[in-house]
């Protein structure tokens, strides 16, 4: 999932990454352009994230986007329902 999230490229910067091939080779500069995982601040950005995309899309989505707002946890949705028939309505 971390992959899918794309850092804003004023922030690359923060992400970089600097490589040699060889003791006396040149410096490759690499930017990250997705959030990395490891990072201690990627679990916070993949939950805002999805938080952020269910607002945005709940107008669409109202019952998945209560319940993704809501029920989620370091990116897991967990959501309880009494019948099967109940659970179609969050398609």
């Amino acid at each position: 999932m971390f992959r899918q999230i794309l850092i804003n490229p004023d922030h690359r910067n923060l992400q970089m990454i600097l490589w040699k091939d060889s003791v006396d080779g040149p410096v490759q500069t690499y930017k990250l352009n997705t959030v990395t995982y490891g990072t201690s601040c990627a679990p916070y950005i993949a939950t805002r994230t999805i938080q952020q995309l269910a607002r945005d899309e709940g107008e669409h989505y109202p019952l998945a986007a209560a319940v993704t707002i809501r029920d989620i946890y370091m990116v897991d949705i967990l959501k309880v329902v009494q019948t099967f028939k109940s659970f179609k309505n969050y398609k």
